[in-house]
Parts: C-alpha cells; sequence; structure tokens
C-alpha cells in the first residue's frame, strides 16, 4: 500500500455478511447511497458481522474512522464495534462520541510487523429492535507511531530520621542528574500534620516548583494544606518550567486524618504532561477500583500513587483493568513502575499467565538512596493475554470488550439480590420445571 492509501469502504467495499448461528443473524444490507445498514432480528441475542478483506503493510499505522446513525440503541459501543482482523494481529476502534443525530469516532493504531492479508470487521450484537446506518467507513495507512518513553523516579524504602525539606531537596538533586521526565514523592513527603497545614504555596510547593525548575523534570508530591477555613490532603503537579500544572485534593482520606480535621476533596483531575495525561491515586484513594476507572475514562494514560503505605499486589490489576500505566512512591513500602498490561518493572520473572509483551524500556534502582526508576514506552498498551492486538485480548477499558448481552453497568442497576421477597413470593405455588419432582 501507498503511504498515502485512503479506502472508503461504504463506497467501494464487496461486504460479506457472517451470522456465527444462522438463527441469530442481523439484517445487513447495503443501502441505496451505499451505506451499510444492519438491523436486529427480534431476538435479543443477535450477532453477526460484515467484513471485506484488506492488504495490510507491514511495520506502519492505521487509521480507522467512522461515523454512523443508531436508531433503537442506547449504549452504541456496546452493540457494535470496528476491527481489523488477521492471523496473529488485530487493531480496532473502540470509542465513539455524539456528533449532533451522529456517532463518530477514529482511533490510530500500530499495523502488523509485516505485510498481512487481513479483513474489516464490522460487528452488530444483541439489539433486537435497534438499527444502525454507517455513512463513513475510513481506513487510512499513515506513518508509524513514534515512541513515547516516560521515565519516572519513585522513593521508596524506609525513611531516614527526621527527614526533613533538606533530606528530600538533596534527593530530588539525586533523582534529577538520572534524567527522569516525573519525579514522583510520597504522601506527605514533609512529614506534616493536619495541625501543622501548610498554606499554599508554602515550603512543599515552594521545593517542589524550584526542583522542577532545575532538573526540567515534572515533579509531584503531597501535603496538607489549609484553604478557607479546610484542611487537605493536597497532591500539587508542577512542569519542567517550575509552574505549576495543577492540583488534587484526595477524594477519599484515610480515617484516623479525617478523625484529625482533614477534609475530602470534591472531583478528580486528569493533567497534560508532555509525555502524556497524568492523574494522582493518593493512598488510601488506591483501595477503591471505581477511582483508577473513573481516571481512565476521563483519559489519564500515567495514574501516580503516592502513599505512605499500599497493597502492591493490587497495582496489576489497577493497571490492566484500565490499560494505564501505574507509578507509586512510598514512604514506609517498595516503589513500583506497572506498564498497562500489569508489569512490573524489574520483575524478571513475570506470571506467564499474564501472556503479553511489556512496554517497559529500563529499570534500575539505588536502595540505598531510595531511589527506583523505570521508563515506559506509553505508546504501547498492552493488555494482558495479548493476541497481536486489542480485538482478541483482555479487555481493559474497552466498552466493546464485554460480551454481555447488556452493557455491565445496567446488568448492576438492574440486579436483584439473592433471597429477594418479592421474587421468593413469586416462586411459592409455582409449578416445578419439567422433569423435576415436587416434594
Amino acid at each position: 500500500m501507498g503511504s498515502h492509501l485512503r479506502l472508503d469502504f461504504v463506497r467501494s467495499a464487496a461486504w460479506e455478511f457472517v451470522a456465527p448461528n444462522p438463527l441469530l443473524a442481523p439484517y445487513f444490507h447495503v443501502g441505496g447511497r451505499g451505506q451499510l445498514v444492519a438491523e436486529g432480528n427480534g431476538r435479543e441475542e443477535c450477532y453477526g458481522y460484515a467484513r471485506c478483506p484488506v492488504r495490510l503493510a507491514g511495520g506502519r499505522s492505521y487509521l480507522l474512522r467512522v461515523r454512523l446513525k443508531a436508531d433503537g440503541i442506547e449504549t452504541v459501543e456496546h452493540h457494535v464495534a470496528h476491527g481489523l482482523l488477521g492471523p496473529s494481529y488485530s487493531g480496532g476502534l473502540f470509542s465513539l462520541r455524539a456528533e449532533g443525530a451522529y456517532h463518530a469516532g477514529e482511533q490510530r493504531f500500530p499495523g502488523p510487523p509485516e505485510d498481512l492479508a487481513a479483513e474489516l470487521r464490522i460487528y452488530f450484537r444483541y439489539s433486537p429492535l435497534g438499527r444502525v446506518i454507517w455513512e463513513e467507513i475510513v481506513l487510512e495507512e499513515r506513518e508509524p507511531i513514534p515512541a513515547r518513553p516516560a521515565k519516572f523516579a519513585c522513593r521508596q524504602g524506609a525513611m531516614p530520621r527526621d527527614s526533613t525539606l533538606a533530606y528530600w531537596s538533596q534527593w530530588l538533586d539525586l533523582a534529577g542528574r538520572s534524567g527522569p521526565d516525573l519525579a514522583l514523592l510520597p504522601e506527605v513527603f514533609d512529614g506534616g500534620r493536619p495541625s501543622e497545614a501548610h498554606l499554599p504555596g508554602g515550603p512543599p510547593v515552594q521545593l517542589l516548583a524550584a526542583k522542577a525548575r532545575q532538573w526540567r523534570m515534572y515533579t509531584c508530591g503531597t501535603y496538607y494544606e489549609a484553604r478557607n477555613g479546610l484542611v487537605f490532603n493536597t497532591a500539587v503537579l508542577f512542569d519542567r518550567s517550575g509552574c505549576m500544572v495543577g492540583s488534587y485534593d484526595k477524594l477519599l482520606p484515610y480515617g484516623p486524618e479525617l478523625d484529625q480535621g482533614v477534609s475530602p476533596g470534591r472531583e478528580l483531575r486528569v493533567f497534560d504532561a508532555d509525555f502524556g495525561r497524568v492523574a494522582v491515586v493518593n493512598c488510601f484513594d488506591s483501595w477503591f477500583p471505581d477511582v483508577a476507572r473513573e481516571l481512565a475514562q476521563m483519559g489519564a494514560e500515567v495514574i501516580l500513587l503516592p502513599n505512605a503505605g499500599y497493597f502492591e499486589d493490587l497495582m496489576p490489576a489497577r493497571a490492566a483493568d484500565n490499560g494505564v500505566c501505574v507509578v507509586a512512591s512510598s514512604l514506609y513500602n517498595s516503589a513500583g513502575v506497572w506498564e498497562s498490561s500489569g508489569h512490573r518493572a524489574g520483575d524478571e520473572n513475570p506470571k506467564s499467565s499474564r501472556e503479553s509483551p511489556s512496554a517497559v524500556l529500563s529499570f534500575e534502582q539505588h536502595p540505598a538512596d531510595g531511589l527506583l526508576l523505570a521508563a515506559v514506552d506509553l505508546s504501547k498498551q498492552y493488555s494482558p493475554h495479548w493476541k497481536g492486538g486489542p480485538m482478541m485480548s483482555a479487555p481493559a477499558l474497552r466498552v466493546s470488550g464485554a460480551t454481555s448481552l447488556k452493557p455491565l453497568s445496567h446488568l448492576a442497576s438492574n440486579a436483584r439480590p439473592t433471597g429477594d421477597r418479592e421474587g421468593a413470593e413469586e416462586m411459592v405455588g409455582s409449578e416445578p420445571p419439567r422433569g423435576a419432582s415436587a416434594r
């Protein structure tokens, strides 16, 4: 394929319609203006796809773009899916946005390493009365996706006694000499207490800003901040020039913090850095999976976890469930960096059940200095059980990866508790199932 080749499948494709179970086949056809149309067949389990052959060039990337109109479908991304599939390779489009009466989306993804005969598949599923009209389905060949290496410096291990800001100044100098993109300090690194909360812009903030500017690196840490008569456990993020990118107040303070007058924050935040989109999960926040999930849905690629202590074994799940990189610095535990498939940087014997490549580029640690360094390629968003691409791997955050009849959020909201009284009353006096004996 040429480097600027553009395939318009609505106008030129020779579609073939496939239904593994003919009883569940949706009604696929081509409209009068060449649009691809799919309709439900009255059965909730309806499932099938339209496919068209395509030749992919090795070592390139591809942009898949669609624009469609859906009727009678609430969660469009659950009922349609768009992907390229070939032997040991896949790529796809997993998110759509509303554009007036239409839904549209585009996604760029790596092509196969070698030239490959593949097929474009457009899935329609689980919508008995829904109807979708694809007005645009375009595949464009692009240059290879460039690497996006990001190097992180983390603090780990037992803290020296009386760790003052002078100690942290020296540690940030040590980290800065290693050339990280971001240096992450632990939770409340200055050792302060809620009763000693600093005003905004206090000494901990001044230190982070100065060292960010000195070493041309991002810095992040948390401290107790007093604002408007309240006290928050506040994380601050500074860019390479020492300017504040933003702050985040801990959403879920630890119980003893509440007892010492700390108030919860009000919102989650995601920040733009020059190497990717960054969010902060502060210590006790990490016990709640919804926090990481929400941040990933907001576009976070890297979740920073400053903490006093945390459960390290949860982090592979937080990373893999959400397709993000997790970076943790701790006052009392080991630091860690996990890439999006859940592989921990420096783990020389990763679990074979992960079955995925790793985006970790480098790893080193200096135990005497409490310093861990790891680099991750953020352009590689692997997930567990990676079968050459995202279409056949663990779902991470992809809505279309949930293969239930209804979106999982709907199942949870409509679930009836076991032993529900109304359900029990419905069973009283009913006939036993055929073939069962009544006792």
